[in-house]
Parts: structure tokens; sequence; C-alpha cells
């Protein structure tokens, strides 16, 4: 990682209330050289194949952090595996039912939550702070010419 890479990002973690150790900085960097949406051992992956040996607990660890100071977010797509990406703006997801794509869409509200439930027909619900939509389909190469 360069010289401006390194400030830019330790400025980003600093900013965000977290030290800027040295597996949170690779961290950061490999989500955002990768993009997309990724699992953690891609990012694993990604650090070991570029020379930087951290360990597959670290990696979790770090992006558990990074989530929690809205450096990164959890890509909510359903069932299964966690995906991460880098970046804070809100969004949602679209996943292909047939070749398991993934999606940015836009959130129409812009904060948190998007939705709120009734409360009068859902009395349970105390504070909300967070809404995810997963939208399914098929995507455009999947999906049949009309």
């Amino acid at each position: 990682m360069d010289v401006w890479r390194t400030v830019e990002l330790s400025a980003r973690l600093r900013t965000a209330g977290l030290r800027a150790t040295g597996p949170r900085l690779a961290v950061l960097d490999a989500l955002g050289r990768l993009g997309g949406h990724r699992r953690a051992d891609e990012v694993h992956d990604h650090l070991a194949n570029n020379g930087y040996d951290l360990a597959r607990t670290s990696v979790y660890n770090v992006l558990r952090d990074l989530t929690a100071a809205g450096l990164a977010l959890l890509a909510d797509v359903g069932p299964g595996v966690t995906l991460y990406e880098a970046g804070s703006a809100l969004h949602h997801h679209f996943v292909c039912r047939s070749c398991g794509s993934v999606q940015d869409v836009a959130c129409a509200v812009g904060a948190h939550p998007c939705l709120h439930p009734d409360t009068a027909t859902h009395p349970g619900i105390g504070t909300l702070d967070e809404t995810q939509i997963i939208f399914r389909g098929l995507c455009s190469r999947c999906s049949p010419p009309p």
C-alpha cells in the first residue's frame, strides 16, 4: 500500500474512532481494492496472496470493528454467507435467484431506518434503528428474452 493510501485510510479510521493498526489498514484497503460484496474468506485470501499474513480470525474481528464504526457495510443478502463491502452509504440489495449476483439498490428514503412498522399492530416493537430490504428475482443476464 502506498504512503498516500495509508495516510487516507489512517485518517478515515481515526475519524471513525478507531486506531489505525496494521490489520485494520490492510483489511480496509483490501475491501476497497476488491470492490463489490465480499466474504471474509475472500478478504483473507486477497491479503495472503499479496504478502500480508493475517489470521482468518483477525480478518473477521477487523471486519466486525469496521462495520461497527461505519467504515464497512454488512451486505445482508439472506441466509448463507455474510458479505461485506467498503463504504457507508445506505442502500439495499438485489440478489439474482439464478446466478447469485448481488447488486446495490439505492434507498429511496436515504436515512436509517427506511421503513417503519405499524406499532399499533405490532406493540412489542421498541426502538427501530435499521431496516434492510432484499430484492430477489432474475438479473438482466439471467432473465429470459422478452
